[in-house]
């Protein structure tokens, strides 16, 4: 079995993180399946479920560093470190860090986003491959047991 087209899908995934991160949420949403089964759970919400949910939060996560957002970046760099993946015949996941640095518009000072992430992709029935779930969250170092826990202290 060729891997190259979920290879693909991984990699137009990850180019279209830098749009993402300079306010434009289209090439990642493009590559998210239009199934009543599709999840996003990203570190700014609960996970989200169908087409028009997931759309409403990646908008939402977008505004974030469009014009007027909180973190809009001047100049970002992008990096990903992929710690493992795999693909079956109709399924295939990636787990990676992502760590985007940059520039905040009209500021000196420079800022991180460090996420841990997995993504689970799904053949469509066209043959193409689609995100069905991502889900990334700030943990990315070691951390106790405490800071999980809810209702101590």
């Amino acid at each position: 079995m060729s891997t190259s087209q979920f290879d693909d899908a991984v990699t137009g995934y990850r180019e279209g993180l830098r749009a993402f991160v300079h306010g434009d949420p289209e090439p990642c949403w493009k590559l998210f399946s239009e199934d009543d089964e599709v999840t996003l759970a990203n570190p700014l919400g609960p996970p989200r479920r169908g087409p028009a949910e997931v759309r409403k939060a990646m908008l939402a996560a977008v505004a974030n560093f469009q014009e007027g957002g909180a973190l809009r970046f001047a100049e970002v760099t992008l990096q990903v470190e992929e710690i493992s993946r795999h693909v079956a015949t109709d399924l295939g996941y990636v787990v990676q860090l992502e760590r985007a640095e940059g520039r905040l518009a009209g500021r000196d000072e420079t800022v991180g986003i460090d996420l841990r992430v997995t993504m689970v992709f799904r053949r469509q029935a066209d043959g193409t491959w689609r995100v069905a779930h991502r889900h990334a969250d700030p943990i990315t170092t070691d951390r106790p047991l405490s800071t999980a826990v809810r209702g101590a202290g």
